[in-house]
């Protein structure tokens, strides 16, 4: 489960960004896997979090490095924060 703090001050696409960065760093998500679809990653909140803050999320980490989409397959890690 990700929890999503919908009174914090940080937006919520950030949360998710931070949980899912913190998922790779641990191995949680090695590289060459692939991340939860944005489905799965809809009811891991809770529903708390709606498509465009996943996507958001993703693009935050895809600015880091740390994804990469493949069409029709998903988002795969490829790095692991330093």
């Amino acid at each position: 489960m990700i929890e999503i703090d919908r009174e914090s001050i940080t937006p919520m696409y950030l949360q998710l960004a931070s949980a899912l960065r913190e998922r790779i760093r641990r191995g949680e998500i090695p590289v060459g896997r692939r991340i939860p679809s944005h489905y799965e990653l809809e009811q891991e909140t809770g529903g708390a979090v709606s498509r465009r803050t996943i996507k958001s999320a993703i693009e935050v980490l895809q600015g880091e490095g740390l994804v990469q989409g493949v069409q029709g397959k998903g988002v795969f890690v490829v790095a692991k924060p330093d």
